[in-house]
């Protein structure tokens, strides 16, 4: 069980088989290629209250990496591929039913791709390409909690 979301993303990012051997960091990305990193974002994390205190959330992120880049068309399609088939990795995996391991009383639904991979910034050595996501979720209120407000 993760102690939190985003450790609990991280993990699960972590398991794609699209990933090579780089760094994978959080909220960093370095200079060199080829780097991975889960940058979260500012966003309303409550999509929906229930009377009983439980809520339907989100937990909004970037995925990004740092790449090879240069003006050589057949790198950067490749680049731009990668994104591609890591939105499909994604959408395997809801299918699949295959989720973040999340804390306790949260429980997974899906994770959303909310744009298509693109390139966030680029010099002729290397480049950043990111995509945004959700994870959508239940929180469940723990039962002393919901005794306690009775």
């Amino acid at each position: 069980m993760a102690d939190s979301i985003l450790e609990g993303i991280v993990e699960h990012i972590a398991t794609c088989p699209l990933l090579q051997d780089g760094v994978f960091r959080v909220d960093a990305l370095g200079d060199q290629a080829v780097e991975y990193t889960i940058e979260t974002g500012v966003f309303d994390p409550v999509i929906k209250r229930y009377v009983n205190g439980d809520e339907v959330k989100q937990y909004q992120f970037n995925f990004g990496s740092r790449e090879y880049y240069s003006m050589d068309r057949i790198q950067n399609i490749q680049n731009s591929a990668f994104y591609e088939k890591f939105a499909n990795w994604i959408e395997d995996q809801n299918r699949k039913e295959i989720y973040p391991d999340l804390p306790e009383n949260c429980y997974a639904e899906k994770i959303e791709v909310l744009s298509n991979g693109y390139m966030f910034d680029g010099s002729m050595r290397n480049a950043r390409y990111q995509i945004q996501l959700r994870l959508i979720y239940q929180k469940e209120v723990a039962q002393e909690c919901q005794n306690e407000q009775q």
